[in-house]
């Protein structure tokens, strides 16, 4: 895994991001699968992965690491970036991203400056020796798949596409399972974010996310499509006892890989040309459930 721990910078320059990077074998070949993915002349694709908020521990937070989904892209030769946003753990700060309460919350803006983070992390590393110039994917779990989504919605040549897993803001609203702070609002954030995005995205949730729904994803993705996103949703099998947990162990790889597999071949088969096509779909994935993930 070759785990570095480095300093980023972020969209303010008072707060710096403290990020883990995780760099492949040399010998591994990059791209989509380990049977046909080209050799890439020492550069590597890389995956920004981004991760989610507790706001009762957000300020104690270890550095994101996201083991088995990290381990998952760098078995497959993918240089594995994952950075602290301002208001968590060591980067530290106040909660930028956070805007509005319960109540009454920005949804699109909270979005848009967890972006203005990522969008600074991605074209720092995009100048790295190590990293294919023009082949990142961006991630994100839980506010940070919302941030991926804002950051897509964005113009960037160097992005190839995004996964979303499980995004959303304000789930859990007061406490209570299954409630979200204003999900029409987070609705209408997402058909926003869809006007100005180009690159392809597919979005997974379990069919027990506790946080955020089918029903909502739907919601989401029908807003998202409506208005001209690119945007293909697997809603899984249930996973353990919560289904928010999709990313956090190597039992998920069986129900969410084989996706993200036919995802990344595609995106490396297509030019990245940032035009805008028709929806993707939908898709409902049946299969046992998960066991239980070992930790969050």
């Amino acid at each position: 895994m070759r785990e570095q721990l480095w300093i980023l910078p972020g969209a303010d320059p008072r707060f710096p991001l403290r990020a883990t990077v995780f760099r492949p074998d040399d010998n591994v070949v990059a791209g989509a699968s380990l049977e046909t993915a080209p050799q890439r002349l020492g550069r590597r694709p890389m995956i920004v992965i981004n991760h989610g908020t507790s706001e009762p521990t957000r300020q104690s937070v270890a550095m994101p690491i996201y083991y088995w989904l990290s381990r998952w892209f760098v078995e497959r030769g993918y240089v594995v970036v994952l950075p602290q946003r301002r208001g968590h753990g060591a980067t530290g700060g106040p909660l930028a991203e956070s805007r509005g309460d319960c109540t009454a919350p920005d949804h699109y803006a909270s979005g848009q400056i967890a972006a203005d983070d990522l969008q600074a992390a991605i074209a720092f590393m995009s100048q790295e020796a190590f990293v294919e110039p023009g082949e990142t994917i961006v991630a994100g779990v839980s506010t940070g798949g919302w941030a991926t989504l804002a950051l897509s919605s964005r113009p960037n040549a160097a992005i190839r596409g995004v996964i979303n897993i499980a995004g959303g803001r304000g789930g859990h609203a007061w406490g209570e399972r299954s409630k979200v702070c204003a999900p029409e609002r987070l609705i209408e954030a997402a058909g926003r974010y869809a006007r100005t995005a180009t690159v392809p995205g597919l979005w997974l949730y379990a069919r027990n996310d506790s946080y955020f729904g089918p029903a909502l994803a739907e919601a989401m993705k029908e807003a998202w499509t409506n208005n001209g996103g690119r945007a293909e949703l697997h809603i899984l099998p249930a996973y353990g006892s919560e289904g928010h947990d999709i990313a956090d162990d190597a039992a998920g790889w069986s129900i969410w890989g084989p996706a993200v597999d036919r995802f990344l071949g595609q995106l490396l088969s297509a030019p990245n040309t940032g035009s805008r096509v028709s929806d993707a779909g939908s898709m409902t994935v049946e299969g046992p459930a998960m066991l239980p993930a070992a930790s969050r």
